[in-house]
């Protein structure tokens, strides 16, 4: 780094800082690069694996019955995904039995080695070989090649990013070094204006100033202490007569400081006194007006003072108490001995004490529950005199708490007993379901060329309802479950989660669904926020019924919550239902008593008001529904989880 050694050293700061910026960007953009680039790899494995899986699920009836014109059009389904230009099926004698090429051009895009399964990045491309099953035996496999152009699209979108993000960052560090680099140089280019002017006009009675405690201050200090001792030896060299002279009315001024010094300290002693008086009567007016009991003690735990409310707490007066009792001597004593030990552990150090709770025994037998708090008193030379404090009785409070602790004890053993019972009725109901899935389905298989139109259609009915049933008894046993049943948090980033979200609800191709800006990361249940986006953004798709339907996701930052909002441009919802949605088995139209089983939004409600927030529904008829809801910054349940889950 020799071309910073003759550089000034403002210009050595901003170059320092600069370079240190640049080469920190550069390395955590390169850092970027290479995870993106590997996370798109895995991304790009696991959506053309799934959709091999797709593929091979509905090409099984195709190969069983040899079939190649249904597995070719089942194939056609790949022209959504621009990416892939090759997709076929083999036999089981890994024979070519149907294929797909990308813009029905059949280039010569085959793999150059079969398998039977797995992956592979080769000849620039992604190959997957899927197996295709039937009865635990292998009757086909998928294979889907898929070109490099997304990844090397996003590569190159990642690198201009970082590139704009490299220049605009180095362009605000050179803005803030700019002006901050002062912050070192300003110190020492005034120390050298000092030294100059002192050099120049040998005038030791200038000092530089002090702008900080760091080492230039260091420096600065020594600098001016430096010209003192100059200017010290100036001084001395005066004569002795000027010096005599100086002396005398030195001590003149010193005894005539001395003299009003005292003279004030009378008239401070006079009015502290004064003021001494009025506290103490104001805090005998405060202590007798007050509804505590307000104390003081020795060392040796003996009362010396005492508020009058002490009578009408524990029926002693004060001057039953004052130079009479221990403080301990009012312990209950069946705790007695416990309590006066812990009180003299704490008097040994001397420490601050609040929310003591002791039992102490009325004048009259009874029990009265104090709580307490106290600090310690000392004199002028740190000897511990005596505690001085305040009891407040909260006999009825404890009362009330242990009412409270029983009734949620209660509640929560009535509350596992309702789980028990949820779990084996729901079993009992699933079991009749199973069998009616599978008898219908086995039916449908076997008799399909026996049934009329009319006929498949209430087959396909019949399996509807029995689909419709299982989801409301899942959904009844996760609303029951929600409050209950814990589940760890970890770091969840919406910005990875709704894009998910939105793949597996694979909306038509009529609608679309847009996040409008960065969503937060949240610390939460990943199973539970799922559940309130993916019901949200569902029954969004499931409602529109225009022609081109749009799905906006949004989030707003408040000062204590994030506010989200899930907009559609569907039917909309007329005011009079805005409540009623969101209440359990209750849906809107005929529609719905198929579709839907009206436990969604009441999960959603659910989960959203047990982290502490609220959802509501802005809607008009004919333009679309807006459902909101909030979610604390501090994503944790209420404080009282037992009574919340008791409530719920």
């Amino acid at each position: 780094m020799a071309f910073l050694q003759n550089m000034a050293i403002k210009h050595k700061l901003i170059s320092i800082i600069m370079l240190a910026c640049i080469t920190g960007l550069v390395l955590a953009g390169a850092t970027f690069i290479g995870w993106e680039y590997n996370s798109f790899r895995k991304e790009m494995v696991r959506n053309l694996s799934t959709q091999a899986e797709m593929i091979a699920e509905n090409c099984k009836a195709a190969l069983a019955f040899g079939d190649a014109e249904d597995a070719k059009q089942t194939l056609q389904a790949l022209h959504v995904e621009p990416s892939i230009v090759f997709g076929c099926v083999y036999n089981k004698e890994n024979k070519l039995f149907a294929s797909y090429y990308r813009d029905y051009a059949e280039i010569k895009v085959h793999p150059s080695k079969f398998q039977e399964g797995g992956f592979s990045f080769a000849e620039g491309f992604l190959t997957v070989f899927k197996p295709i099953v039937l009865d635990g035996q292998r009757i086909g496999t998928v294979c889907l090649r898929s070109d490099m152009s997304p990844m090397y699209a996003m590569l190159k979108r990642n690198i201009g990013i970082i590139v704009i993000v490299i220049f605009l960052s180095s362009l605000a560090a050179f803005l803030v070094s700019s002006r901050l680099q002062k912050v070192i140089s300003g110190p020492i280019l005034s120390l050298a204006e000092v030294a100059k002017a002192v050099s120049g006009k040998k005038d030791y009675s200038t000092r530089a100033i002090k702008q900080s405690n760091d080492e230039v201050g260091l420096l600065i200090d020594a600098f001016n202490e430096m010209l003192e001792q100059i200017q010290q030896r100036d001084f001395e060299l005066v004569g002795a007569k000027d010096q005599l002279e100086m002396k005398v009315e030195q001590r003149t001024a010193e005894l005539t400081t001395t003299n009003k010094q005292l003279i004030a300290e009378v008239a401070e002693r006079r009015q502290a006194e004064v003021a001494l008086r009025r506290s103490e009567e104001r805090f005998k007016q405060v202590a007798e007006s007050a509804g505590d009991w307000i104390w003081e003690i020795s060392a040796e735990g003996v009362y010396t003072y005492s508020s009058p409310i002490v009578e009408k707490l524990l029926g002693y007066k004060p001057e039953e108490i004052v130079g009479k009792k221990y403080f301990y001597d009012l312990f209950a004593p069946e705790v007695k001995e416990d309590l006066k030990k812990a009180a003299f552990e704490t008097f040994a150090k001397r420490e601050s004490f609040k929310g003591f709770i002791n039992p102490n025994m009325h004048k009259n037998g009874s029990t009265v529950i104090l709580e307490t708090t106290g600090v310690p008193v000392v004199d002028d030379e740190g000897n511990l005199y005596g505690y001085r404090g305040v009891d407040r009785d909260i006999t009825e409070r404890e009362k009330a708490e242990k009412i409270q602790a029983e009734l949620i004890e209660e509640i929560e053993s009535v509350n596992r007993e309702l789980r028990d019972f949820a779990y084996v009725v729901s079993h009992d109901l699933k079991a009749p379901l199973r069998g009616i899935d599978t008898l219908a389905k086995w039916i449908l298989a076997d008799y399909a060329d026996k049934f009329d139109q009319e006929g498949k259609e209430q087959m396909d009915l019949l399996l509807n309802r029995v689909e419709r049933m299982h989801n409301l008894i899942d959904g009844i046993l996760h609303y029951s479950r929600i409050g209950r049943v814990k589940e760890e948090k970890t770091e969840v980033d919406l910005n990875e989660l709704v894009p998910d979200i939105i793949d597996i609800l694979a909306p038509p191709e009529n609608i679309t669904i847009t996040i409008e800006n960065e969503l937060p990361v949240i610390e939460c249940e990943a199973t539970r926020i799922t559940q309130v986006f993916q019901n949200l953004l569902s029954n969004a798709v499931k409602y529109i019924d225009k022609p081109q339907g749009r799905i906006r996701v949004g989030c707003v930052e408040e000062e204590s919550c994030w506010q989200f909002s899930v907009t559609d441009n569907g039917p909309g919802i007329e005011e009079r239902y805005f409540e009623k949605i969101f209440q359990m088995f209750q849906t809107l139209s005929p529609r719905d008593e198929v579709e839907s089983t009206g436990v969604g939004l009441t999960v959603v409600k659910k989960i959203v008001e047990m982290y502490g927030g609220r959802i509501w529904v802005e809607s008009k008829v004919g333009e679309g529904s807006v459902f909101l809801f909030t979610l604390p910054k501090q994503m944790e349940r209420v404080k009282d989880e037992k009574l919340q889950a008791c409530i719920i």
